[in-house]
């Protein structure tokens, strides 16, 4: 495994005027979540991101067979390759149907697991579904999740990885799940939950972690724990994993939710792979070193 340093990114993104959310139809007519971060993470045309994607080498409905893949969230110029990498370990699957992608929550300071009341996500290449009754059969599963789009309206880590599924999986629907907290009753409910709601329906379906590997101030340890996260979703040890995340050992963006994937049991019986050549490294918010990286669960 090597490691390469990427861009700086520096500050946070920049919302839009208005509440994009705020105006939903009322009624029977559908709820559209619009985006927030186009033009800012990543860009806002059709165009400009198809020739992207072929500049990655990332084909419609051609690639790889993996049945879940973790993948960063930051803006494309840093980490685009990276999740395009992601995305090819499950473009040949040509039967999938639905998506189930899981991102961390980021502003607020919201503690749950937030199911989304939209009818579509909207993205550049046009609109993605949302397949509800897969939702209310998650949120049946447990307390802890929530039907809530408020956390949805202004957060990135689900939204910067939507085109890349509208543009290799046109005709599926998507589950979007946000995590507030990484305490371990949230991680175990929504592991629960996977394991009753998605495993039967695995075989038309792909689970998406939106994760950054690791962050710290301190580069040296930001990199050891990097290669430790690694390490441990490689090899699956799912009790060292959720262990560490939950004391803070590894600090991950995402971590509560890829922990949720391992111990579901959906990547048990699956070979785990580093799927881009190097994990990057980036300069973040207050200065913290924040490392990316790809990997597959076939």
């Amino acid at each position: 495994m090597t490691i390469e340093n990427g861009t700086s990114l520096k500050g946070k993104f920049r919302l839009p005027e208005g509440n994009p959310g705020s105006s939903f139809p009322v009624g029977s007519k559908p709820r559209h979540r619009f985006p927030v971060v186009g033009d800012m993470f990543y860009p806002g045309d059709r165009a400009e991101i198809e020739a992207q994607f072929r500049a990655w080498g990332l084909e419609r409905l051609s690639g790889g067979n993996a049945a879940a893949i973790i993948a960063p969230h930051s803006a494309w110029g840093i980490s685009g390759r990276l999740i395009a990498d992601a995305f090819s370990a499950a473009g040949g699957r040509n039967s999938i149907t639905r998506v189930f992608i899981l991102g961390p929550v980021h502003q607020g300071i919201e503690e749950g697991i937030f199911l989304s009341d939209s009818d579509f996500f909207e993205t550049p290449l046009g609109p993605l579904p949302v397949d509800r009754e897969m939702g209310n059969e998650l949120a049946s599963c447990s307390t802890l999740f929530e039907i809530n789009d408020i956390p949805h309206l202004r957060e990135h880590s689900i939204e910067v990885l939507l085109p890349f599924i509208k543009y290799c999986f046109p005709h599926a629907s998507i589950v979007p799940i946000l995590m507030g907290s990484i305490r371990p009753p949230l991680v175990s409910a929504l592991a629960r939950a996977l394991e009753i709601a998605a495993a039967p329906v695995m075989e038309k379906s792909l689970c998406v972690v939106s994760c950054n590997i690791a962050m710290n101030s301190n580069e040296d340890l930001a990199r050891t724990q990097a290669e430790e996260c690694v390490r441990l979703l490689l090899e699956k040890e799912t009790s060292a994993f959720s262990a560490g995340v939950a004391e803070g050992r590894i600090s991950t963006c995402g971590g509560g939710l890829a922990a949720s994937l391992l111990e579901s049991g959906l990547v048990a019986k699956k070979e785990a792979q580093l799927v881009s050549k190097h994990l990057i490294s980036a300069k973040g918010e207050e200065g913290k070193t924040v490392y990316y990286g790809a990997l597959a669960y076939t």
